[in-house]
């Protein structure tokens, strides 16, 4: 049985797995005490260094012996630490008060206190769902990989791409709760903290639906919420394959030859839009009727603009995805400017980190799943590959319109992404550092 508790074992486990993704809570949440341990270690491990490259092996040993007794105090410092959180997130006075944060032309995001009751309190309801509902995000890669190879058939289809209108902020709050509440796997605590983040939604937002965007559990009440949609579409008469990747849906239909005309999306609509009452996003909506002939047709979905119908099934980047890129790129360089007016060195290191991280490829640091992202591997389903020159005449631009420096300029230039996807380049990054790259890109790919 799953140990829900908000215990310091679980809020340890939190930090471990944290850790191992380069997030340092202790200085996320400004924990001082924890934070001057951390500083120690570092010092010891810089001293090691010079001693080491010095040949003074009794002095390295010394210091190990050192950073040992540290590592040591700061282990029973956090946990009497986690302890006093435990105790705080325990008492009948504990909420979780959300903040919003309105941004011009985007949805508003919300936020919590920085406090480290509020951090393990929801980072420990996100896993008690996860792991009690078997909820997880779908495989984004094995969804395109199957949507191109039922595209390359010649089988009679009715193809619809669509996703959902305001997808966070669609989801009704009693039939999740009552999801919630109905299975009885949640402790009542759990329930409760999760009962008081919807209220406080309600308040901030001035609606009666909807769940926090920017809070991580959102991601997880909204995958449950949207299991008995995903079910009773799939449950349609002739659904051969059905995917959803958070608000993005494709759904093919597979009649039979005696099988009359039917109205596909008006049944698809039935489920959502009149029974669980979450609006399509008519903007983003294609149906392709194949059922007759084929001829040609594209749909962008999950990045890839899918051309088929017509002969082999080719797949380009979608123009959004492209815009994304050349955003960062950009970003990128305007921190750069900026940055190096007042440390010229950190901007030039940190830039050609980034320039190197977008035109290569690299694995997420510490997952156990070895997850590879980058230029190939987060795009190797191209088959078409004319726009990454585009990006590589937009990367050059870059360079020699705003870069001065005679020996920044060649290091930049020999990185391309045409390179990175074709050699299938890899670059090594520790979690310290994929933080401090990504910290100018605010948008996800």
């Amino acid at each position: 049985m799953l140990d829900q508790s908000f215990s310091v074992d679980n809020f340890q486990r939190i930090v471990d797995l944290a850790n191992r993704k380069g997030v340092h809570v202790e200085d996320k949440l400004s924990m001082d005490a924890i934070k001057k341990f951390n500083e120690q270690i570092r010092d010891c491990n810089s001293k090691i260094r010079t001693k080491r490259k010095a040949g003074d092996k009794t002095a390295v040993k010394a210091l190990y012996d050192t950073k040992k007794e540290i590592r040591e105090n700061k282990n029973s410092a956090l946990h009497l630490e986690l302890e006093q959180i435990s105790q705080n997130i325990a008492k009948k006075s504990f909420k979780i008060q959300l903040k919003k944060v309105d941004i011009p032309g985007a949805k508003s995001l919300y936020t919590t206190s920085n406090t480290p009751e509020n951090y393990f309190a929801l980072k420990q309801i996100q896993r008690n769902i996860s792991r009690l509902f078997g909820v997880k995000q779908a495989n984004r890669y094995a969804i395109v990989e199957q949507v191109i190879s039922l595209l390359s058939d010649n089988f009679p289809k009715f193809i619809i791409r669509t996703d959902i209108k305001d997808f966070y902020e669609s989801i009704r709050h009693e039939p999740l709760l009552e999801r919630i509440h109905r299975d009885n796997l949640l402790t009542p605590f759990s329930r409760n903290i999760l009962t008081g983040v919807l209220k406080s939604y309600k308040l901030k937002s001035g609606s009666t639906k909807g769940v926090p965007r920017g809070i991580g559990v959102s991601a997880y009440l909204a995958e449950l919420y949207m299991r008995n949609i995903d079910n009773e579409i799939q449950d349609l008469q002739g659904v051969t394959y059905y995917a959803r990747y958070v608000d993005d849906i494709v759904i093919i239909f597979t009649p039979s030859p005696t099988e009359g005309s039917r109205q596909y999306l008006a049944e698809v609509k039935e489920i959502v839009e009149k029974k669980h009452q979450i609006r399509l996003n008519t903007a983003k909506t294609k149906t392709i009727d194949l059922t007759a002939n084929g001829s040609s047709n594209t749909i962008d979905y999950l990045g890839y603009k899918i051309s088929f119908g017509s002969g082999a099934v080719k797949t380009q980047l979608t123009q959004s995805k492209i815009n994304r890129y050349r955003e960062r790129i950009k970003s990128a360089f305007d921190h750069y400017v900026n940055l190096s007016k007042i440390n010229e060195k950190l901007a030039r290191k940190v830039l050609v980190k980034r320039i190197r991280f977008l035109t290569g490829n690299t694995r997420l640091a510490n997952n156990k799943k070895n997850i590879l992202v980058g230029i190939y591997y987060s795009n190797n389903h191209l088959t078409h590959r004319n726009q990454l020159d585009g990006l590589d005449n937009y990367l050059s631009w870059q360079i020699s319109h705003r870069i001065s420096s005679r020996h920044l300029k060649p290091r930049l230039q020999k990185y391309r992404f045409k390179d990175g996807y074709e050699q299938k380049r890899f670059s090594p990054f520790t979690p310290s550092e994929l933080l401090e790259i990504m910290e100018v890109w605010k948008k996800p790919f």
